[in-house]
């Protein structure tokens, strides 16, 4: 598959999945355990009218040592590099930890940006009850003990919330060396990054595009909140329930996902 390579502003080597063509470029940012391709699905429903390049995060990049510890505010300018190299007009859609990317890159270059959308993003708003630092630490200690098995258990059931038996199940993830060595250390990384952004509240406030907020029925209730939280911070937002769908559903209901990212960047981005 073909990728696009871009340079981001402190020299980290950005590079991303780049499929279709179309008038605009729609840039997909996954959430935590994605390292470009858990949103696939649904680039594909996308590429037949647009330009759709999926970032391969750093956070999840284990050939980039150099560039480590990676903060928010690293791949958000990730992004804008890869806007950048694009040229053209961008829409931008972030899942979890990468709706907040999203956002702070909509922060640090507003004109790259015609429009974006978040499903979720588990932005620290000052008003919802945020994950205890002490689950964070805990999953840290897992990684470091060599036992990604109980960090990923910590961390789907105290940090994301899913049901207890789930997040056990979760364990058998790191049974897949790509899981163990990359993708279950980087997500622990992800969430101190998320910690270490802080309150967003007022920086939110200022940002001026049209952003499309979109939560899961079926999702934990702590996300849900803060969705709507965000919706009453960001001046020029739109928020829309999927009924079908939880936090996982940029995967699990990519179809209905997919139509309304259609329908949004033909009205904010296509022209």
């Amino acid at each position: 598959m073909k990728q696009l390579a871009a340079v981001s502003a402190d020299g980290c080597p950005v590079s991303a999945y780049d499929e279709g063509d179309g008038q605009a470029a729609v840039i997909i940012v996954g959430g935590a355990g994605d390292d470009g391709r858990g949103q696939a699905r649904l680039a594909a429903k996308l590429t037949s009218t647009n330009r759709v390049l999926r970032l391969i995060r750093r956070q999840y990049r284990t050939d980039l040592a150099a560039w480590r510890p990676v903060n928010v505010t690293d791949e958000a300018a990730d992004v804008v590099a890869l806007a950048r190299t694009a040229d053209r007009p961008c829409y931008l859609f972030g899942h979890s930890s990468g709706g907040v990317i999203a956002l702070e890159a909509a922060l640090t270059a507003p004109e790259s940006f015609a429009a974006l959308a978040v499903f979720e993003p588990p932005v620290d708003l000052g008003e919802t009850p945020l994950p205890p630092a002490t689950a964070t630490h805990a999953a840290r200690q897992a990684i470091d003990a060599g036992r990604p098995g109980r960090a990923i258990e910590i961390f789907a059931r105290d940090l994301v919330k899913v049901p207890r038996p789930a997040a056990r199940l979760a364990r058998l993830l790191a049974l897949s060396p790509r899981f163990r060595n990359g993708l279950i250390p980087g997500m622990v990384s992800d969430q101190e990054a998320l910690d270490r952004l802080g309150g967003r509240s007022a920086a939110y406030g200022t940002i001026r595009q049209h952003v499309l907020l979109v939560t899961g029925a079926k999702s934990p209730e702590h996300l849900r909140r803060s969705t709507e939280q965000l919706h009453s911070v960001l001046p020029f937002s739109d928020i829309v329930r999927m009924d079908s769908a939880g936090h996982a559903g940029p995967i699990t209901s990519t179809r209905d996902l997919a139509e309304l990212l259609a329908a949004d960047i033909e009205a904010h981005a296509a022209g």
